[in-house]
């Protein structure tokens, strides 16, 4: 990845950021960031992060070669030498946010579902008022965040940051980097609980974010105990009429209230449960922005399928509800009930791959899955991968018909589910391809001819 910086930075500055060595580094200017030595130009910064399949670290000559300044771990004539790249990156951000001279307000958004959508909708409506700039993607953690941080214009009034998590400590660092005046938990649900061993654990992990806040104030989902906090902060619900912030659902319009006080009625282009409390989470932001009622009006009338992950693509007369980029067992019923809710379709199936991440608790939770699955009327269950079969025990169990489960257990072989749909999927149906991200759903979807 190859960012380009709105406010260009001196090495001396990206020094005195980070708190880095520099052995005979030439005093230039950076303009842009990469992460990429691909992609690494003469001028740029090249930032050495190790992934899980390749070591940057490994590609500092040719960056040097490339004319690229490297930030690196490795003592070497022309490097900026750090202890840890991942640190030095999230501690260039954090001082270049202080170069940006308009910033009125930084938001971060995080939870175990509905961090993208909220951000999105925030965007939206955000951007009437505001020049605003949110991270894009899935850029939501230690690398990807202060990426987005050095990405922002330099005319950016707004910035809003999603932060996403599998271990504890990765908000804190994130937070302090930001340090936000609004931040928001959407909820805590089951996402990587095998790494951090119960709800109460991922709750303590998202209060991190307290960690950054000078100031500022917490939104939070009003009812979770797990969230309380001695912090300033408001709650919100699409449920509870005591929270300060509540949307409701009236006779075809969404109703918002703050403080008990109606603020406005109109209509929303999605009726969908999750849609409703991310819209009423990212309206609780907006009010605290100084948003008006016009504002917001505005930028409701402007969101639309855009703004959502879910997509519908057609495939050889198949639409496929796609909803790949993660899954936890929250987001997999969110995911069930909008394709349940979903208008002129008469026939609707799923496909779900394995939810990762969840350690001991894995059987379990894909087996209440599996349980409710009646709920939704489906037509077809394809599921795919080796923990989906505790989903398929749980249908059984729930009374989900067993001829209509098509189970295949080995997720390098995305060709079967397509087979196992192919043959056995009716013109007009509508499809939800749903799954954790490292099960790459859309290999299925990639298998239908356009």
């Amino acid at each position: 990845m190859r960012i380009e910086l709105s406010v260009p930075l001196s090495t001396s500055e990206i020094i005195e950021a980070t708190g880095a060595k520099a052995k005979c580094v030439k005093e230039r200017i950076i303009t842009h960031i990469s992460t990429d030595s691909r992609e690494v130009m003469t001028d740029d910064l090249f930032v050495a992060i190790k992934g899980n399949n390749f070591d940057g670290e490994d590609y500092v000559d040719t960056a040097l070669n490339r004319g690229a300044t490297p930030l690196s771990t490795r003592a070497k004539e022309g490097v900026i030498v750090v202890s840890n790249t991942r640190a030095a990156l999230l501690s260039l951000a954090s001082y270049y946010i202080k170069k940006l001279p308009y910033i009125i307000y930084k938001i971060a958004i995080t939870g175990s579902v509905g961090k993208t959508t909220t951000k999105e909708f925030l965007k939206v409506l955000l951007s009437e008022k505001y020049k605003t700039h949110a991270s894009v993607g899935n850029l939501n953690n230690e690398i990807g965040m202060p990426l987005s941080v050095l990405s922002a214009p330099k005319d950016a009034e707004v910035i809003i940051c999603e932060m996403g998590m599998n271990q504890t400590g990765e908000i804190a660092k994130m937070a302090k980097a930001l340090e936000p005046d609004i931040a928001l938990i959407t909820n805590v649900g089951t996402a990587h609980i095998g790494n951090l061993g119960s709800r109460e654990n991922i709750a303590r992990a998202k209060l991190e974010v307290l960690d950054g806040m000078k100031k500022g104030v917490l939104i939070v989902p009003s009812g979770e105990p797990l969230l309380r906090t001695s912090s300033p902060k408001y709650t919100f619900s699409i449920d509870d009429k005591s929270a300060d912030f509540h949307l409701s659902n009236e006779d075809g319009d969404i109703v918002f209230y703050k403080n008990n006080a109606r603020v406005f009625a109109r209509k929303f282009a999605f009726s969908d449960e999750h849609l409703l409390y991310c819209l009423c989470a990212a309206i609780s932001i907006s009010s605290l922005c100084n948003l008006d009622g016009e504002h917001i009006n505005r930028g409701i009338s402007r969101i639309s399928y855009e703004n959502i992950r879910q997509k519908i693509i057609s495939r050889q007369n198949i639409d496929f509800f796609v909803d790949c980029y993660n899954a936890s067992e929250e987001s997999v019923h969110a995911a069930l009930k909008s394709l349940f809710a979903l208008s002129g379709y008469d026939k609707k199936s799923a496909v779900l791959g394995d939810i990762l991440e969840l350690g001991e608790h894995s059987r379990n939770i894909h087996y209440r899955i599996g349980e409710l699955i009646c709920d939704y009327n489906l037509r077809r269950l394809y599921l795919f991968g080796k923990e989906s079969v505790s989903i398929r025990d749980g249908a059984i169990k729930g009374g989900f018909p067993l001829e209509n489960i098509f189970y295949n257990s080995d997720a390098t072989r995305p060709d079967i589910t397509a087979s196992q749909i192919k043959e056995n999927s009716a013109s007009g149906e509508i499809i939800l391809l749903k799954g954790s991200r490292s099960m790459r759903l859309e290999r299925i979807l990639n298998l239908f001819d356009e």
